[in-house]
């Protein structure tokens, strides 16, 4: 069945047993299964891949869904939704409900959730997963934590006054990677507060990421150009 708005977020969790979907106000669980048994030329198009929608949930007095985040390398019951009137939902899929809103997170609605996700190659300290990032327009990046359901920092070295921007955070948990209006990549040291200005592009840096083993991060530009950056 058709969507009545578009897909706007699609992304697997809970390691890859569920998609979640975001359209208009409202953000759909289904389960799948991909046929992977061999088939010959003829029965090539009459596998059998099925999915269906487990449940919806309809996020009442929001516009639309704005970002959304729900860490998929290990299982996790936590999504989390940003949404046109500003707030950060927290929903719990163990339980099927919305178990926290954060309000008025910026001055705008949050275009960017990035939860701490780590790596399969490294450890993170304990509490670090329930670490998560905020962007919006203007309103530069926030830190918050699930525990004490709070900011606990702002970063705002970098230019964000009209494009969303991609945020990360480095596979140890130690850096926060940002990309900025003023053509550099910004990198935060979140231990000893340090900011490294990473320059070479000719335009806006749209967006970040970095390799999940090597110390390597990734820019991407508005005209096309991706720089590689060592320490």
């Amino acid at each position: 069945m058709p969507f009545n708005k578009e897909v706007t977020h699609a992304q697997f969790c809970y390691m890859d047993k569920f998609i979640l979907l975001a359209s208009g106000n409202t953000l759909y669980l289904y389960k799948y299964n991909i046929d992977l048994s061999k088939v010959d030329e003829v029965r090539r198009y009459m596998t059998n891949n099925k999915y269906r929608l487990v449940k919806d949930f309809p996020v009442d007095n929001v516009q639309s869904i704005t970002a959304m985040s729900s860490i998929n390398s290990f299982f996790s019951y936590i999504v989390l939704l940003g949404c046109s009137n500003k707030s950060v939902l927290v929903y719990d899929m163990n339980v099927g409900k919305c178990v926290h809103t954060f309000t008025d997170v910026h001055t705008r609605h949050p275009h960017t959730i990035e939860q701490n996700k780590g790596s399969k190659y490294t450890t993170l300290p304990s509490g670090a997963h329930d670490l998560f990032l905020t962007s919006a327009v203007s309103d530069g990046i926030k830190l918050w934590d699930l525990r004490t359901i709070r900011c606990v920092k702002r970063y705002e070295a970098h230019t964000g006054c009209f494009h969303p921007l991609g945020v990360r955070f480095s596979p140890c948990g130690q850096y926060i990677a940002s990309g900025s209006e003023n053509k550099c990549a910004y990198l935060y040291d979140m231990k000893s507060n340090n900011i490294h200005k990473l320059t070479g592009h000719s335009e806006v840096v749209s967006d970040v990421a970095f390799h999940p083993v090597r110390p390597l991060l990734a820019s991407a530009s508005l005209s096309g150009d991706i720089k590689f950056f060592r320490p």
